[in-house]
């Protein structure tokens, strides 16, 4: 009787987190885009401190962690190794690309401010993301961590910056810089949250963050090269944990995890196509680079740009068009 009344209360319970997850990440946010306060404040201030409090509701709801997952150690290991490594090679393409100063990271203060405020509000949306998990029946994983990760994917996504969006070509470079890597996150940190722990879930999330907030100085990467390296390292994490997870638990992968895992895997096949297909042009936008500075101050070489396919009967006046010679 009382496994049965458990497993009835789960549910509620982990609907309950998500929409504790839902305020930390919608209230700020609203109380910016209304001009009730400041941008910094919101987000500096009230969120962190908005964080800390249902934080405390959500522990009281749920309680503490339980993990019966096996090989933690070795996943977070294996976490933090690919991570290192990508660091490197991110850090090391500033000189292809060249590097400039990280205007979040002037100073030590602002680097220690952004790390407090920046952090409470990760650790607690994580921990909620990991109870939501648990609280979840087994047969409702699939369903319920897709809800999970778009809902607390938003966390990831700078909201504000939907007001400058005044065009289609605007509109692409925020979903392929800001969207599709937040989503991808979120999205392998619910199946961390699954498979290896919530130390693994904070590894690669605050990882993320130290990465953006401590380097003075950062590649000077374009907003198509910083999306796809996001993403790469979300798909980094994912291939090396799930050949982990075959090898080392093939059996329980087959009887327990094989419909998450098909879910998991159709999901990235899917948004990579999709993004491979805007890579070649399958559609009406595509991204493309300038390899000169003939167009120089409006773009300069290597600058990457939408191109949106026309005919010459719908050119207008200010308009600018990049034609292709053919013969």
């Amino acid at each position: 009787m009382k496994s049965m009344l458990a497993r009835h209360h789960a549910p509620p319970r982990a609907w309950w987190m998500v929409v504790l997850g839902l305020v930390v990440i919608v209230v700020p946010a609203i109380l910016q885009l209304s001009h009730a306060v400041e941008a910094s404040v919101a987000y500096d201030t009230i969120q962190p401190i908005l964080a800390a409090c249902v934080g405390i509701i959500a522990y009281m709801m749920a309680g503490p962690l339980h993990n019966r997952l096996r090989h933690t150690t070795d996943k977070v290991l294996m976490i933090g190794s690919v991570m290192s490594v990508w660091f490197v090679v991110y850090f090391l393409s500033g000189l292809v690309v060249t590097y400039v100063h990280n205007a979040v990271a002037s100073s030590p203060l602002i680097i220690v401010r952004n790390l407090v405020t920046v952090g409470v509000a990760v650790v607690v949306i994580e921990y909620i993301r990991h109870q939501a998990m648990v609280l979840a029946s087994r047969r409702n994983i699939i369903w319920f961590g897709g809800i999970v990760s778009f809902v607390l994917a938003f966390q990831q996504i700078v909201v504000t910056q939907l007001t400058g969006i005044e065009s289609a070509a605007d509109g692409i470079k925020f979903v392929v810089a800001a969207v599709i890597p937040a989503f991808i996150s979120s999205f392998l940190l619910t199946y961390l949250a699954v498979s290896c722990g919530f130390g693994a879930q904070l590894l690669y999330r605050l990882g993320v963050v130290a990465i953006m907030y401590i380097p003075p100085i950062i590649p000077k990467h374009d907003w198509y090269l910083a999306g796809i390296s996001w993403i790469m390292l979300a798909l980094a994490i994912y291939i090396v944990l799930d050949q982990f997870n075959t090898q080392a638990d093939r059996r329980m992968r087959r009887s327990r995890h094989v419909g998450v895992a098909r879910a998991v895997n159709a999901s990235f096949i899917i948004g990579i196509g999709a993004l491979a297909m805007f890579m070649v042009g399958a559609f009406s936008y595509r991204p493309s680079a300038i390899m000169s500075n003939s167009m120089h101050p409006v773009f300069s070489r290597g600058s990457i740009v939408i191109i949106q396919n026309a005919h010459a009967i719908d050119v207008s006046r200010g308009d600018i068009v990049q034609y292709e010679a053919h013969g």
